[in-house]
């Protein structure tokens, strides 16, 4: 009985560095504003419009609120300041919005050493995947 006394602290700090271990990190600082391209080739051409986050500020650990404007290939599916809801994970950002002409649009945005990278899935008739990028 005196050994598993003299041990369970040891445990206890094992279990619970194991524990931290595990744990997700904490989210990074997010940025004030993010202005940034979307680009896809499809049909044999290349198209690219410009996209905004603007007053991104966090709501809690796992969530943040900003506005959105995306420029569609189509002038009349143009998203100008909608307010949003997006994730916010260790290794960046994920939000989704409709556009005016009801097409969803689903992006995930990682940071990296020299800004913002990711992908998005823009869905019309069909579903096309454009890829991000932001400062």
């Amino acid at each position: 009985m005196n050994a598993f006394v003299r041990c369970t602290p040891l445990l206890l700090a094992l279990a619970a560095a194991g524990a931290l271990a595990q744990a997700p990190q904490a989210p990074q600082e997010l940025p004030k504003d993010l202005h940034g391209r979307w680009s896809a080739v499809g049909g044999g051409r290349a198209s690219a419009q410009p996209f905004d986050l603007e007053n991104i500020q966090r709501k809690d650990a796992g969530s943040f609120a900003a506005r959105l404007s995306w420029t569609g290939a189509d002038p009349k599916c143009t998203i100008r300041y909608q307010p949003i809801t997006g994730t916010v994970t260790p290794a960046g950002l994920g939000f989704e919005a409709k556009t005016p002409c009801n097409e969803g649009v689903k992006a995930e945005l990682t940071r990296g050493s020299g800004g913002w990278l990711g992908m998005a899935t823009v869905t019309a008739k069909s579903s096309t995947v454009v890829e991000l990028t932001a400062k």
